[in-house]
């Protein structure tokens, strides 16, 4: 045998090995899990989920539960699961929608006492329920809606697990211009001084806030305005602090800014993503850390990415892939499918474990619409959640 011939077979057998040797070596890189486990939680929902925790333990989830962008006439509902994440029944509806208008854009919390609360906008010039452009029409369906105003938010409160709602009046001071309401999103949460605090948006992210447990609201600070921002969320941290995780316009990314004034003022400091990687929901560990949690547009990867701040939300770890949404379509051998999915929600249980929701236009083996939990635990080795600086 040649020369040639023998290291020709010796570089063949040590292939494979090599191989498995790098095999392995991206395998131990990659995040791990010591619980995960997915499911599809409510079916046909287009979703936008919103998680709390009650304080017996319960986990609530306020969603749109049409297959389409609010298209039509219908109202956000709130559902229920009694066992940590892994069933879910439907409840209630906060906020019923009048006939041509729907009910769907929210922000979810908890009052002082522990009864659930909802902010409820939408839409005017609704379609029917269950109407659909005609396929001749290639218009977007969208612009079947042009010239429609957004409802005032309505606020709702349950002290039932979310089963019965009583609504007081819509919040209308001031109004957001040219016959819109302001747009709820994120989380209501409590403030130091006892009060209650929510972030809406329309030509502006404005800080609103409720001193009698989320009855009337009123304008304490602007994040933004000019059509900068949209979508925003907010927590406090330990510190007394205030952080905020803002959807920009244009490059559709996320930055995060800070409040020392318990809201009034708010001021930009950095970059929390990539482009086209929004909105945000932000989740306080046990520990005073804050878990990020946002959707990934990217062309070619669709997720759900997690990543962790230190108590103050000035050092953030690395992202995470949480959920692969596999294209999140429902026409997969389409040329050009239209994809759509994201917006998370995590809440954190006593024992320590994450339930995520999120929402995906169909998967590869459910191909529709519907919000998926992931109940999921970091191994403790896991590199994402040992915190440092970018």
């Amino acid at each position: 045998m040649s020369v040639h011939r023998r290291l020709g077979l010796a570089l063949a057998l040590l292939l494979p090995a090599f191989v498995a040797v790098r095999a392995s070596t991206l395998e131990s890189a990659l995040p791990r899990f010591s619980l995960y486990e997915r499911f599809v939680a409510i079916d046909g929902a287009c979703g936008w989920p919103q998680l709390t925790l009650l304080p017996n333990g319960d986990i609530s989830c306020l969603i749109w539960p049409n297959s389409s962008h609010g298209f039509t006439e219908g109202a956000a509902e709130c559902w229920i699961s009694h066992d940590e994440g892994r069933t879910w029944a439907r409840a209630g509806v906060p906020v019923p929608n009048a006939p041509t208008t729907n009910r769907m854009n929210l922000a979810g919390g908890l009052t002082a006492d522990g009864s659930l609360l909802a902010l409820v906008s939408g839409w005017r010039d609704r379609k029917p329920a269950g109407w659909k452009p005609d396929p001749a029409d290639k218009r977007p369906a969208k612009d079947h809606f042009t010239g429609a105003t957004t409802l005032e938010p309505v606020p709702a409160v349950s002290r039932d697990g979310g089963r019965t709602w009583t609504q007081f009046s819509p919040v209308v001071n001031p109004p957001a211009g040219g016959g819109n309401g302001f747009t709820p999103y994120g989380r209501i949460g409590s403030l130091a001084d006892g009060s209650l605090g929510v972030m809406m948006y329309w030509n502006e992210v404005v800080f609103f806030t409720s001193a009698d447990g989320g009855a009337t609201w009123t304008r304490r600070g602007e994040l933004s305005n000019g059509h900068r921002h949209n979508e925003t969320t907010w927590i406090r941290l330990d510190n007394g602090d205030l952080y905020a995780a803002a959807r920009t316009f244009g490059d559709v990314l996320l930055h995060g800014y800070r409040s020392t004034d318990g809201g009034a003022t708010w001021t930009f400091e950095r970059e929390l993503t990539l482009p086209m990687q929004h909105p945000a929901d932000l989740t306080r560990l046990p520990d005073g850390r804050i878990l990020l949690s946002y959707g990934v547009r990217n062309e070619g990867r669709w997720a759900i990415d997690v990543r962790v701040g230190d108590p103050t939300a000035r050092t953030w770890s690395a992202p995470m892939s949480l959920v692969d949404l596999e294209g999140s379509t429902d026409a997969r051998l389409d040329p050009n499918p239209t994809r759509d999915g994201g917006y998370p929600s995590t809440v954190v249980l006593a024992d320590g474990t994450f339930v995520t929701a999120y929402y995906s236009r169909g998967v590869p083996a459910h191909g529709r619409y519907h919000v998926g939990v992931v109940r999921w635990k970091p191994a403790p080795e896991a590199k994402t959640f040992i915190t440092r600086a970018p």
